[in-house]
């Protein structure tokens, strides 16, 4: 397991996730189904871009 607020920081092996806002779980499963700009931006209650190249996470907000 692995807790980052920065997901430059995750393996490429990264299989599943989990965001967690105010102690409680706003979504988990499969990485490419819960990294979403959509669920990262309601999960942070502001716009995130959320993208995957060569298999490494990037996020920028907006």
């Amino acid at each position: 397991m692995m807790v980052t607020h920065h997901f430059e920081e995750l393996p490429p092996s990264t299989t599943h996730a989990a965001l967690l806002r105010r102690g409680r779980l706003v979504a988990a499963g499969p990485v490419d189904a819960v990294l979403t700009s959509e669920r990262v931006t309601e999960c942070f209650d502001h716009p995130i871009e959320v993208v995957r190249r060569r298999g490494r996470w990037s996020a920028v907000a907006g």
